[in-house]
């Protein structure tokens, strides 16, 4: 038998640790791994699965990996493989007949996320529930549409719930949801209604906190109707949402064993990733498939857990023993739980860092004894440095940051930030600023801002922070709604219009003037007297009226009133000229609502001239400059998605809902421009840099202890988590995780005292397991800061996260930057303590400390702009000579004469044809080469200068029969919008015809054949560029050759566009040859044209040569 550490001298990969190797070697039973952060889990589960290989235990493809994210999944599958090629070729002859001959090698490992998995049960065993199989899976942001219109339409009984339409929208997908995921039907809310209700019968004298409870249980009653109806609009549309779908299979499982039977006979071995993540659902299910002492390993970290608010428990990973027995019971002999392992060596952190990380956890091994104290890995011991700081209030915070950041940038390339050697210099993109909440994001943002740092905000309520954002979603509120007032003010004081006082007060007075007149529509009848006419009597007055009235005269639309300015002579002449050009813009913009979201966004944002200014930036590249613009389009685009009816009011509603909680949303994608992230803790998760900024550790306590509002982190949950509190929340008797929370044994104050105090001890603890994710994102260099004044008038202090942090620092682990003393009694915030004079509207400048150049950069602006306008008039101006210049003034001016001549020298260039090269990016998609081959000069301009993409309606209504096919296979994945199937079609056929395209699937080749794997995402290397794509599915041959097919649902292409497109499926066919490890002429290439049944198998593909000969051709321009 090959040992875990033979193996690895076999494979030429380092030797596992003792703990690894007693994990990999374990019988095959069900087993619990506690792994820290950076403990190498991944690499442990890979090595795993190949040391049952390569002893005979298991073949590859009787192997499930399930883990949460596509791209965990996507890593964990290629490691597996790439391992497996590496085995075939090392392992002896003879020892792989003895293991069946190298074919053992072809199987593949299915390696996906839970999700997917549980869409792949569904497909296949839905009919046992009498339920459809084709239903269709919806994003977050099609439920909301479909919620939202929900709500909308409803006419029953609402007396308990004072709600805006969008906080129940919220309400109800957010208990509609946890009603999925902890498998309950709307009915067991009523049995705790009831509960209820008893035991506030039997109090003496009920106190407003024990009615409070039962009012709140009221509310959630009176939803019931409207979730139930939410459930209908999906049945009606034959969708499910991600909570439905895990829900239904979750279900099936555990009313059918033979679907158990069936799945543990086509999977010998179950890993589990990150399983201290799942929720109920998933527990039922995989129990249920899996459990009576099947080989499942569940790997994960209770310290890790950092879902609780959507169904996943700490203890879940440590009920694991339990809830997978090493057999059934027998008789009254009960069942042995299973093993639990540990992974204590860290190779993510460095050694100070994790002493760091240690003492923050401290508090959570106390609770959790069997999660263990992470120790630094080889090469990892005396590596790390932590910093801290104490500063006087957030603005000192923010700006010590960026001058951080910029002394690191500025430091030896060759000494990492922990002070130790490093191979590469430090980059941008290796630093990343964790907030708590997305308000600290604004601050901290224009501070690397002003120091010339670029910045990308990561996910979408951060990028509602963010200013050229926020500039394109007030103008949408305003096109939209006629009392989006504040968003219209924001527009008219803002750095564009910058109206002042005078003008504003004249619109204000406009917008109630017009109030007033339309008010009379509320008046008398005919010639009936006035009730408020000085003579009526006080009795006779309608208390309706009197409000309408005085609500209009209060108040009134701003909004109305610039599309109806009145008297011009009410405002100063240039006030009125710029109302004027606003009004006619919005005027114009509104004519295009028509226009699908993304466009419509990107119009607005041509409108307000954001593309030119965020690509005026000094300092960034195009790219790097406008990334924020270009995630807030991709959002708009993921939001339109397939949805019946993307609305702009719709969109604005969610975003409005994003601006406050990303409930089930994308916690964003990472960028890959060079700039310096910028993101929640939340969104951090499972992810690393060198360097991780933890800013905002400050808090002020409550009696009992949790943080008081105000505090950053720890902070006080936006919207209570008790679910006494909180009408939005499922009564916790109802979760599959009851045991892990505090329970509510009665009204009694004394009851109600206590778990009041059960559940904010529960939050703090929340809250901990955030910071120890935060902490451990760093690699080499921990900095965590905190402040005593934020923007209130009672100052905070350091959190005891960060009083930790300050105890391992002065014990060796790094350094006290600045610990400011704590401000007198009598002391006010030095923020507020002087009120601030400035002329208004404000010039670039004139206030603030973001940046003292600010107000020079603004004035030489002004000043360039009027000489152009001089010389666009065709006015000549004096020119005033050197005098008084200095030398390096002179200088500077020699410069720019000099910087003119080569720009004219440039466009006379332009003009006679000689283009300027283009450097094509590091990073290229298939669909680029696909447009460098057909239009070379089209792919230059589009690097020289992006540009928005176009919608792609065409792609989404082919996206219908890929759907259809993944399922068909088993597997279902989400893609991103750019590697969406169909994207390269240029007349995709319209959902309508699936029945036709499916029917001519059937009847071609490829109808009766399985493929090798569908949807494989690939990263190569062509020439020194990385191409990334996604290939549709790939055959294998009787003769073991391969065979990557991309379904085209348009009609073929003539020769010329032939030999263009061919340029895709010779990326495919390197790639897979790659991923395999096998010859390139052993891999082949077609387009399957589903419509005509015709499949195109292109000669003389280019090899890796021509590609690279290929990108070296990009023309000038």
């Amino acid at each position: 038998m090959i040992t875990p550490a033979g193996l690895a001298r076999l494979l030429e990969i380092p030797e596992p640790t003792d703990e690894q190797a007693r994990v990999i070697e374990a019988p095959l039973a069900p087993m619990a791994v506690i792994a820290g952060a950076g403990s190498g889990k991944s690499e442990t589960m890979a090595a795993r699965v190949v040391w049952l290989v390569a002893n005979g235990f298991v073949r590859p493809e009787r192997v499930l990996g399930l883990t949460f994210t596509r791209k965990a999944a996507a890593e964990l599958g290629a490691r597996v493989r790439k391992r497996l090629d590496t085995l075939r070729e090392k392992l002896p002859p003879d020892e792989v007949e003895r293991l069946g001959g190298e074919q053992i090698f072809d199987g593949e490992p299915t390696v996906s996320t839970y999700h997917s998995y549980a869409a792949r049960l569904f497909g296949d065993h839905a009919l046992r529930e009498a339920l459809e199989p084709t239903m269709r899976l919806i994003s977050p942001a099609v439920a909301w549409q479909i919620c939202s219109r929900t709500v909308d339409a409803y006419d029953g009984p609402m007396d308990h719930v004072d709600w805006s339409p969008d906080t129940v929208t919220k309400a109800v997908m957010e208990l509609a949801g946890d009603l999925a995921e902890h498998l309950r039907q709307p009915t067991d809310l009523y049995k705790v209604g009831g509960w209820l209700e008893e035991r506030f019968a039997a109090l003496p004298k009920p106190l407003k906190a024990q009615r409070d409870v039962l009012a709140k249980q009221a509310v959630r009653e009176q939803l019931l109707p409207l979730i139930e109806a939410f459930r209908q609009a999906k049945a009606d549309r034959e969708v499910v949402d991600h909570g439905d779908q895990m829900a239904h299979a979750a279900r099936i499982a555990f009313k059918h064993p033979e679907v158990g039977m069936i799945e543990r006979s086509r999977y010998s071995v179950v890993l589990l990733d990150e399983y201290q993540d799942t929720s109920q659902a998933q527990l039922v299910l995989l129990r249920s498939l899996f459990g009576g002492g099947h080989p499942v390993t569940a790997v994960g970290d209770p310290c890790q857990s950092i879902y609780g608010w959507r169904g996943a428990s700490a203890g879940g990973l440590l009920r694991f023993a339990h809830d997978f027995p090493l057999q059934t019971p027998v008789l009254n002999r009960p069942p042995s739980p299973a093993p639990v392992r540990q992974l204590s060596r860290s190779f993510r952190n460095g050694e100070h860092v994790l002493r760091a990380a240690a003492r923050v956890q401290e508090e959570l091994r106390q609770e959790t004894p069997q999660v263990p104290v992470l120790t630094p890995g080889a090469g990892r011991e005396g590596r790390g440095r932590v910093e801290c700081a104490l500063f006087e209030h957030v603005e000192q915070e923010a700006e010590m940051i960026a001058a951080r950041v910029a002394r690191l940038m500025a430091g030896d390339p060759e000494i990492a930030p922990d002070g130790g050697p490093q191979g590469e210099p430090l980059k941008y993109s290796d630093i990343a600023v964790l907030a708590r909440k997305r308000s600290q994001f604004p601050l901290i943002r224009r501070a690397l801002e002003a120091r010339g740092i670029p910045v990308e905000v990561v996910g979408l309520g951060g990028l509602l922070t963010v200013p050229e954002v926020q500039d394109v979603v007030a103008t949408l509120r305003v096109m939209h709604d006629p009392t989006a007032g504040a968003s219209l003010a924001r527009l008219l004081t803002g750095p564009r219009w910058r109206l002042g006082p005078r003008d504003l007060v004249a619109l204000g007075r406009r917008a109630r003037r017009l109030a007033e007149e339309t008010s009379r529509d509320v008046t008398r009848p005919g010639d009936a007297a006035d009730p408020e006419g000085e003579d009526a009597p006080a009795q006779g007055k309608d208390p309706l009226r009197e409000l309408v009235s005085e609500l209009n005269r209060e108040t009134g639309s701003l909004v109305d009133a610039l599309d109806d300015l009145g008297d011009p002579g009410a405002y100063s002449p240039e006030g009125y000229g710029r109302l004027r050009r606003l009004r006619d813009e919005l005027r114009s913009l509104r004519t295009q609502v028509g226009l699908s979201l993304p466009d419509l966004v990107n119009e607005v944002e041509r409108a307000l001239g954001l593309d030119i200014e965020v690509a005026a930036r000094s300092g960034l590249d195009p790219v790097t400059a406008r990334a924020d613009l270009d995630a807030f389009i991709d959002a708009a685009a993921q939001f339109a998605g397939d949805a019946e009816d993307a609305t702009l009011g719709a969109f604005l509603a969610y975003l409005k809902a994003a601006e406050t909680e990303e409930f089930g949303l994308a916690a964003g994608r990472v960028g890959e421009t060079d700039s310096v992230k910028l993101l929640t803790v939340h969104a951090s998760k499972g992810l690393e840099w060198p360097v991780v900024i933890v800013p905002g550790l400050s808090y002020r306590p409550r009696k009992d202890g949790g943080p008081a509002t105000g505090s950053i982190f720890p902070s006080p949950p936006q919207n209570t988590t008790r679910w006494t509190d909180n009408a939005r929340v499922l009564p916790w008797p109802l979760r599959g995780d009851r045991r892990d929370l505090p329970e509510l044994r009665g009204l009694d104050t004394d009851d109600l005292v206590a778990f009041n105090e059960a559940a904010a001890a529960r939050d703090l603890m929340e809250e901990r397991r955030l910071a120890y994710v935060a902490v451990t994102r760093s690699a080499s260099l921990l900095i965590c800061t905190g402040y005593w004044w934020g923007q209130s008038g009672r100052p905070l202090g350091p959190s005891p996260f960060l009083e930790e942090v300050r105890e391992v620092c002065l014990a060796g682990a790094g350094s006290v930057a600045v610990w400011t003393e704590p401000p007198a009694e009598d002391a006010a915030n030095p923020l507020l303590a002087e009120d601030e004079e400035a002329a208004w509207p404000v010039q670039p400048g004139d206030r603030g400390r973001s940046d003292a150049t600010a107000r020079a950069r603004y004035e030489a602006t002004v000043e360039a702009a009027r000489m152009v306008e001089d010389a666009m008039q065709g006015r000549n101006v004096r020119w005033v000579g050197t005098d008084g210049l200095t030398a390096a003034d002179k200088g500077r001016m020699q410069a720019w004469a000099r910087d003119v001549e080569l720009l004219l020298a440039e466009r006379d260039r332009g003009r006679g044809g000689d283009g300027l090269l283009v450097e094509l990016p590091p990073n290229l998609t298939v669909s680029s080469l696909v447009t460098l081959a057909r239009d070379p000069q089209a792919l230059a301009r589009q690097i020289r200068r992006p540009m928005p993409r176009p919608p792609a309606p065409f792609a989404r209504r082919g996206t219908a029969f890929h759907t259809w096919l993944e399922s068909r296979w088993g597997q279902q994945r989400l893609v991103d919008e750019e590697e969406l199937p169909g994207a390269a079609d240029e007349d995709a056929a319209d959902e309508v015809h699936l029945a036709m395209l499916q029917e001519r699937f059937e009847a071609s080749e490829w109808g009766s054949r399985e493929p090798v794997d569908i949807e494989v995402p690939f990263e190569t290397m062509i020439g020194d560029r990385l191409v990334r794509g996604r290939m549709d599915a790939v055959f294998q041959h009787e003769d073991g050759r391969y065979e990557v097919v991309d379904w085209k649902t348009g009609a073929p292409p003539g020769e010329e566009e032939m030999r263009h497109v061919a340029v895709q499926l010779a990326a495919y066919r390197l790639a897979w040859a790659d991923l395999r490890g096998v010859p390139l002429d052993r891999v082949g290439a077609a387009f399957h044209y589903v419509r005509a049944n015709h499949t195109v198998r292109p000669v003389d593909l280019l090899d890796a040569a021509g590609l690279a000969r290929l990108l070296e051709k990009i023309p000038a321009i």
